[in-house]
């Protein structure tokens, strides 16, 4: 089993990159500080990160160390989620808002955004006007103003939503 330790504050090196294991988790596993997880190769995993934040969220492209030199990078699995769109800017900024209200992770987009699926929400952004689409795709949500300073990427020179606006909402 591979044991990793550390979550280490830098982009990966070219060496890196070509030798470390990946590890494709959703939203909830980024989450968690301790987690058994297998590999996209199918390795067993053992992540235990000890004197990391609370409320700390493994990005989409983080690099994690362990025993012997082992490194993993992460990467936001594809998940179940809802995809909001509305018919103009300032319906989807108000179904933002009433999201924010809420204190709800949120990725946001130019064109939508995007939450975890949940019914009674689901309904209140329809009622609202919005639309909403059951879709799988990563979820990568910021964790808000407080957090050290945004939605950060350490997997390479760009990725395809470097373009796109990313927050979570009501923080």
């Amino acid at each position: 089993m591979l044991r990793l330790t550390r979550l280490l504050d830098r982009p990966p090196t070219a060496d890196e990159l070509a030798r470390a294991t990946r590890l494709a988790l959703t939203y909830d596993d980024r989450v968690k500080t301790r987690l058994a997880a297998m590999s996209t190769d199918g390795t067993a995993v053992a992540i235990l990160l000890d004197g990391v934040k609370r409320g700390t969220v493994l990005r989409d492209g983080a690099l994690l160390d362990g025993d012997g030199g082992a490194l993993a990078i992460v990467a936001a699995a594809p998940q179940p989620v809802a995809r909001v769109t509305a018919d103009s800017p300032l319906a989807l900024l108000r179904a933002t808002y009433h999201l924010a209200n809420r204190h709800v992770p949120a990725q946001l987009a130019v064109d939508h955004l995007l939450i975890e699926r949940d019914p009674v929400l689901e309904s209140m952004l329809r009622g609202l006007g919005a639309r909403v689409e059951h879709v799988e795709a990563p979820f990568d949500p910021e964790g808000g103003a407080y957090d050290g300073g945004g939605h950060h990427h350490h997997h390479g020179a760009h990725c395809d939503h470097d373009d796109e606006v990313s927050a979570t909402v009501g923080e």
